[in-house]
């Protein structure tokens, strides 16, 4: 059992950004999803970047947004697919909590539902029910932030955070250059963003700020919440900003960037402190007591409905 405050968020939200670990780094992507019996449950393509990593690597996390705060959460991945017999034992002992948990995965999501079959003769064959896997994780840690923070946090969480001393904004060139123009106005240069970040436990979901400017990409959010990652002043990340349809997938759009962080710790800056505040500010946050996140990107991953790509930044 976790948290009432935090069950709410989860019952309550309406996508969830979830990640698992690969070789370039965390690969995070919002989806549908529903909460019951103390896991969360997705469905993803069965060719999906997702499920080939955690057939490797059960660990996943996520963040789900409510009305006024967000639950984080970390766990291990159960996969259901009729097609994959070294799921089928696993299926067979889950197969009370599959099925209440499709019962509301369907009433949570009937809206979505109601689009796909809108657009039901231009759906992709690994968007439709026989190229699906049900996946399951159940939850190890458990975290309720806001704006003023951390507001709970259950299981094993980082405690500490690590900065440089010294923040310098270097010229570059655009780090969104080369998402094609409807993504790119779709996203926008920042906003809210979810933040999915490797750590030796795992990889960790954030919520944070985000902004993109001439000298480059950063993130910013309050210390606490960047502590429950409890990663060094460098770390890999998956950065995703999405613009969400209220009930067709079709019209979803987004990007994920895949790269390295460098972290600043506002407060702790001996040189560069009004430059990093400024980078914080323009990501929506209040720099007293923020972490500015420098991204430095390897890959773009964008999405448009059911198409997607790949960019290989400047």
């Amino acid at each position: 059992m976790i948290d009432l405050a935090i069950a709410r968020v989860l019952e309550e939200g309406t996508l969830c950004a979830i990640a698992a670990t690969t070789p370039r780094g965390p690969h995070c992507t919002p989806t549908v999803f529903s909460y019951s019996e103390g896991r969360v449950w997705v469905t993803t393509s069965r060719s999906a970047v997702k499920a080939r990593a955690w057939r490797r690597d059960p660990r996943a996390a996520g963040m789900v947004r409510g009305r006024s705060r967000s639950a984080l959460f970390t766990g291990i991945v159960r996969r259901h697919d009729a097609l994959d017999p070294q799921t089928w034992a696993v299926s067979i002992v889950d197969a009370p909590a599959a099925a209440l948990a499709t019962l509301r995965f369907t009433r949570k999501n009937a809206r979505f539902f109601a689009g796909y079959a809108v657009d039901a003769r231009q759906i992709p064959l690994a968007w439709t029910p026989p190229g699906r896997v049900f996946v399951s994780v159940t939850l190890e840690a458990a975290a309720l932030v806001g704006s003023e923070g951390v507001l709970r946090r259950e299981g094993a969480w980082g405690t500490r955070t690590e900065s440089r001393d010294a923040f310098r904004a270097k010229r570059s060139s655009d780090p969104l250059r080369g998402l094609p123009t409807d993504v790119a106005e779709g996203v926008g240069r920042g906003g809210r963003c979810s933040l999915a970040v490797q750590t030796p436990r795992g990889p960790v979901v954030l919520d944070a700020g985000w902004v993109a400017e001439e000298t480059g990409l950063f993130a910013a959010l309050r210390e606490d919440v960047w502590a429950l990652a409890g990663a060094g002043t460098e770390a890999q990340v998956a950065l995703v900003s999405d613009r969400a349809s209220a009930w067709r997938a079709k019209e979803m759009v987004g990007a994920m960037v895949q790269g390295t962080a460098t972290a600043f710790a506002v407060d702790r800056l001996a040189s560069g402190k009004r430059s990093a505040s400024a980078r914080a500010s323009a990501a929506g946050l209040d720099p007293e007591g923020a972490m500015v996140l420098r991204v430095v990107p390897r890959r773009l991953v964008w999405w448009r409905g059911w198409d997607s790509g790949t960019v290989a930044p400047p």
